[in-house]
């Protein structure tokens, strides 16, 4: 066992064990009326089975894990815990990436399951629910810390930050290492939405040309899906 604390990023594969996408109407501002919001919900740490990293969490620890969100669920007086779009490469909670609040955790038969808020109004949480709307398959990945031992592979002193949302790779075994900046590169409107994504982010008059760049990239997605099938 190395004993030292590392960063974890486990992701579930969206075609394996795809969350479910729902929508219901809601208000948090007295006064507003409600609004409809899409939901994420399902599997999101699994336990006492390989993962695709080769690690194993004991049902203990994602039951540790699931209590820990639970705990920060209750000290934050029920308001969702953030989440972002893609992975960042620390375990720091940043506001300019959050898309999603989670809202809901629970532990059954040693996994962990969510159900988390798809935020809109920002540009990940929009670029988040246009990509629901393109038929493309969102997934879900825990981010913490733990040790795992040389020999095992097994996790313990598990540590969660939050559990973030991320694009399903076209290609096999792509999980954790393609980020959906990677992911949409490829693609001819990918740079421009990449670049103006960042532009939106302290330029509100961008987020009109995003929009328009965004249709015509998931339109380009759904049309390479479409192909492969």
């Amino acid at each position: 066992m190395s004993g030292q604390l590392v960063p974890l990023y486990e992701c579930i594969e969206p075609a394996r064990k795809p969350v479910e996408v729902l929508m219901e109407k809601e208000t948090f501002v007295k006064g507003e009326e409600p609004q409809k919001f899409y939901y994420l919900e399902g599997l999101v740490m699994e336990g006492e089975v390989v993962n695709k990293n080769g690690r194993i969490y004991p049902a203990s620890e994602i039951k540790s894990a699931v209590d820990q969100l639970n705990e920060e669920l209750n000290r934050r007086g029920g308001t969702p815990i953030p989440g972002e779009l893609d992975h960042p490469d620390n375990l720091s909670l940043n506001f300019d990436r959050v898309a999603v609040g989670i809202t809901k955790v629970w532990y059954s038969n040693n996994n962990g399951y969510a159900k988390m808020r798809v935020l809109p109004g920002g540009v990940n949480g929009d670029i988040l629910i246009a990509t629901i709307k393109a038929g493309i398959r969102v997934g879900v990945s825990s981010r913490g810390a733990g040790i795992v031992d040389d020999v095992t592979k097994r996790v313990s002193n598990y540590h969660i930050v939050t559990i973030d949302a991320v694009l399903e790779p076209s290609a096999p075994n792509a999980f954790p290492e393609a980020t959906l900046a990677e992911s949409i590169q490829k693609y001819k409107h990918g740079p421009e939405v990449i670049r103006l994504t960042e532009m939106a982010r302290v330029d509100p008059a961008a987020k009109k040309h995003l929009e328009r760049e965004l249709h015509r990239l998931f339109t380009e997605l759904r049309d390479d899906v479409l192909w492969r099938k």
